[in-house]
């Protein structure tokens, strides 16, 4: 449960870059007359979120071989 819940975290975690960037390019193109950068800052975050998420994806599996490995199945 306690591990589903930090994937749902994610999620959140996700939706909120998304829209965070989508807000600061809206300011930067006012700002600066740039267009379209609101596109690539989202994309810059996704990538950076991506490497977040693997990151955490071997930190989960290296846990639960230790767990499988000790025998507790907690």
């Amino acid at each position: 449960m306690n591990k589903g819940m930090m994937f749902l975290g994610m999620g959140f975690e996700l939706v909120g870059l998304c829209m965070g960037g989508y807000w600061l390019g809206q300011y930067v193109d006012a700002y600066m007359g740039w267009e379209k950068s609101s596109a690539y800052l989202i994309l810059i975050l996704l990538i950076g979120w991506f490497f977040h998420f693997f990151i955490l994806i071997k930190k989960f599996m290296g846990d639960d071989d230790d767990t499988k490995a000790s025998g507790n199945p907690t």
